[in-house]
């Protein structure tokens, strides 16, 4: 999976109503303005993205 790949999946989540869809929605329109506060929605998020990933390939 390319870098757009993973970064079209991750703000696939802004429309889920759940933690992850509040932090892609945050990340999405830059909730703060903040570097900092913006590297730290993509870590989160990233952990979300290895979650499934693991997941993933543990169901296939």
């Amino acid at each position: 999976m390319s870098a757009d790949e993973i970064f079209r999946h991750i703000l696939s989540w802004a429309s889920e109503d759940s933690h992850r869809g509040r932090l892609a929605r945050a990340f999405q329109i830059n909730m703060g303005d903040s570097p900092e506060l913006q590297a730290r929605r993509m870590g989160l998020l990233s952990v979300y993205m290895q979650r499934e990933a693991k997941s993933l390939a543990l169901a296939g």
